[in-house]
């Protein structure tokens, strides 16, 4: 499927397919750190839809430099952040028996790329798995040694990393954070063993709550947020690596989730609507998977 734009396309390059043509859909705000704008474009190619003006590398680590930021600071603060350490042990136990299943191993070499606060890499370990962790903030590093004695490798140390070594591959919520999409992809495939199982998990902008919440939608987190994927998308973007999505699946908790917090950025922030908008989100995507708040791709390479 591809989109027919009612806006005028602009000579806006497509940092997904390398589509030189793009269109404006909406603007939308960094409401954790700066408050600045961003505007959303949409590529009619691919689907994929991407932030302008689009940060440089250097500009980035900034926008994560809070406080709020759970992934990196753990923090217990607030009610959904306290809601989300409640869920996160079913959610580590969930992303482990779907791991086993999709690789069909019960132990094995695994590559946490944006390991975060190491977690999810802590869970694997207890389970038996030999885990290697990259994660490029330092502060993130430093509170997975503390927590856990885990020695999470910074994004540098990446290419220092043996080829056709690892038996699976997680990036949970990462892709759409990567500046270097493209290469980062080919160094991954490159780590990857010949019949190891590459497991990517991102947000899905055709989901009910995305829909619901328009501009105020907490998963377009721009600037974090580089790029936003549909099922389309991703398809396209694997292809071009010489990768091939085995299946996908529904993250359930999610469309609860993102629907709180973006009633939290919502100027009539209403929790009992959150929790509303995102059990009708959970419900939809149950008869129509590829409109979960976020999907969980499992992929091969196709070589």
């Amino acid at each position: 499927m591809t989109h027919t734009p009612t806006q005028p396309l602009t000579r806006i390059e497509c940092p997904l397919c390398g589509n030189p043509e793009s269109f404006d859909v909406m603007r939308v705000q960094d409401w954790l750190v700066t408050q600045n704008w961003f505007t959303l474009m949409e590529c009619p190619r691919c689907t994929g839809r991407f932030i302008q003006p689009f940060p440089r590398k250097d500009e980035l680590p900034a926008y994560y430099q809070s406080e709020a930021y759970i992934s990196h600071t753990d923090t217990k603060k607030g009610l959904i952040n306290r809601l989300y350490r409640l869920a996160r042990k079913e959610t580590l136990r969930s992303k482990r028996r779907r791991i086993e299943k999709a690789s069909g191993l019960k132990k094995g070499k695994l590559l946490d790329f944006g390991a975060a606060t190491g977690h999810f890499l802590h869970t694997m370990q207890q389970a038996g798995w030999d885990v290697t962790g990259v994660e490029p903030d330092e502060r993130a590093r430093k509170r997975a040694k503390e927590h856990f004695g885990l020695t999470i490798l910074p994004r540098e140390d990446l290419l220092r990393l043996p080829e056709k070594s690892f038996d699976v591959i997680t990036l949970w919520h990462v892709l759409e954070h990567i500046h270097d999409l493209h290469g980062t992809l080919d160094c991954l495939k490159c780590l990857l063993k010949p019949s190891g199982i590459l497991v990517v998990a991102v947000p899905n902008y055709l989901s009910y709550d995305a829909g619901f919440y328009g501009k105020y939608w907490a998963a377009w987190d721009p600037p974090r947020h580089l790029y936003h994927f549909t099922p389309e998308a991703m398809e396209q973007v694997m292809s071009s690596h010489g990768l091939r999505i085995i299946s996908r699946r529904r993250m359930h908790l999610d469309s609860f989730y993102i629907s709180l917090l973006s009633e939290k950025i919502h100027k009539r922030n209403s929790p009992i609507r959150g929790l509303i908008v995102g059990k009708i989100s959970w419900l939809k995507s149950l008869f129509q998977p590829e409109t979960c708040s976020s999907i969980t791709y499992f992929v091969t390479s196709d070589e």
